[in-house]
């Protein structure tokens, strides 16, 4: 049955471009239909292809869905396809508009006419200007980000955002008809299909801003959180921003409300929008362990962690590697790393640092770590933690002027034992010892002052710490 439609007034005045005061520049947005099992589709992807090319200020997405079997729909894209009264495929929204082709008014588009309805758009300014800014966490991969919205003219009626999450490259076999019309139609595998729409984040409808409309110089802000799943590859996916209006379309004798009318949009890679915050290293110790300089340090989370190069110079010198330590790729759990430099001379002073490494490539500098190298100790004592004042690890060095037993243990203020540090025989030299602020059984202690106490067979010793959180 053949779908009758017509528009309300208010429609009827968006058929075709209004001439509004130049404000800025629009971006358009073109949303293509499409789906695996469609033998032209692959040609409406090729021409979405090249209205970006010829367009720079033309965003697109792909909606997909026509079928129960469509491995790339979803609840979300299929309810926007039904909303937007889709009726073939490939075919394609310019801006949501309504479209007068021939005696047919439409919102879905044939592919033949997507250029030139983006160019019609291309020339009507906006008097609307869209912004995103927050940051992309690697290890939750939570995405904490705030559109912004400046409004340059009176705007009357009700507007609603739209966010929506995308990803490029997903590999599905495509349907393909190689000589159309007649064929034949052939499966392309491996196919990589663009722009698929993954998650609308403020729902297939979006968010409503307001039913009434916004006023000159008006900024409106709206903060979203999302966690992206971990199948998504969040380096092939884009974030995209429009605003919509309310529009009432008479569809079969029935008035329908529809969110039409995009005023403006906003694409970008959501790592060059936003920013990341990657593997968050909680401390890094260097400290000399008998004739050798043991490195130490620790992380509160981890993502896309290839792992740590270990660089070593004298003061002022260059850098070089000398070693490489495995990452933990992805984990929110902490994680605790060694390593013994045990290429080093007495009475001479090193720098270290960590170079990590993700497995794409990013790269990040830790701070430096200093350390002077000494003969076997004169005399046994216990070092000055350090930092102190500290939160949420400090360090701890003994230097034994003799092998023997020895133990290092914190105690609270009322002198009962928290953690035993180290118990048993140690080597003559120096030796350095992490406390993470946790009592025996892992679970974090309360602010406070502490005492580290350091015992041999003729020595002992005490000093006091300050944690603060």
């Amino acid at each position: 049955m053949r779908t009758l439609l017509r528009t309300s007034a208010i429609a009827v005045l968006f058929v075709l471009p209004m001439l509004l005061p130049a404000q800025t520049t629009r971006t358009v947005l073109l949303e293509q239909f499409t789906g695996t099992w469609c033998q032209y589709c692959p040609y409406g992807a090729d021409e979405v292809d090249s209205v970006l090319n010829i367009f720079s200020n033309a965003r697109a997405l792909a909606y997909h869905g026509g079928s129960s079997n469509e491995p790339m729909m979803t609840t979300e894209t299929n309810s926007v396809i039904q909303h937007l009264l889709v009726g073939s495929y490939p075919s394609g929204a310019v801006d949501r508009r309504l479209w007068q082709v021939g005696q047919t008014l439409t919102i879905a588009l044939t592919r033949g006419v997507w250029r030139n309805a983006v160019y019609n758009r291309t020339q009507v300014s906006s008097n609307m200007s869209v912004g995103v800014s927050g940051t992309y966490h690697q290890d939750t991969r939570e995405i904490n980000a705030t559109v912004t919205l400046n409004i340059l003219d009176d705007y009357t009626g009700e507007f609603y955002l739209n966010v929506v999450l995308s990803e490029d490259g997903l590999n599905y076999p495509q349907k393909k008809n190689i000589n159309p019309p007649s064929g034949p139609v052939n499966t392309i595998s491996p196919y990589y299909h663009k722009r698929v729409v993954r998650k609308m984040i403020t729902g297939w409808m979006g968010h409503q801003l307001t039913t009434s409309g916004f006023t000159k110089n008006q900024t409106v802000t709206y903060p979203f959180t999302y966690t992206v799943p971990s199948g998504y590859d969040i380096s092939k996916s884009a974030l995209t921003v429009f605003v919509t209006q309310k529009v009432v379309l008479t569809v079969n004798g029935q008035q329908q409300n529809k969110s039409m009318n995009i005023e403006q949009a906003w694409q970008e890679p959501v790592l060059t929008a936003l920013t990341q915050i990657p593997v968050e290293l909680i401390s890094f110790h260097a400290a000399q362990v008998g004739g050798d300089v043991q490195l130490r340090w620790r992380t509160a989370r981890e993502s896309n962690n290839r792992g740590w190069f270990i660089q070593r110079r004298h003061p002022g010198g260059e850098w070089s590697e000398i070693g490489f330590v495995d990452g933990y790729g992805t984990t929110n759990e902490q994680q605790i790393y060694e390593f013994t430099d045990r290429q080093v001379s007495m009475d001479e002073t090193y720098d270290y640092r960590l170079r990590q490494v993700d497995f794409d490539g990013t790269e990040d500098l830790s701070s430096v770590a200093r350390v002077f190298t000494m003969a076997t100790p004169m005399t046994t004592r216990l070092l000055p933690n350090y930092p102190n004042p500290f939160n949420p690890s400090t360090t701890i060095a003994v230097e034994l002027a003799q092998g023997g037993p020895m133990s290092v243990a914190v105690y609270d203020m009322l002198g009962r034992q928290v953690r035993m540090l180290a118990e048993g025989v140690h080597d003559a030299g120096m030796h350095v010892f992490e406390w993470d602020g946790t009592d025996e059984n892992g679970n974090p202690v309360q602010s406070g002052i502490y005492f580290t106490r350091m015992s041999t067979p003729d020595h002992s010793e005490t000093i006091q710490m300050q944690m603060t959180k």
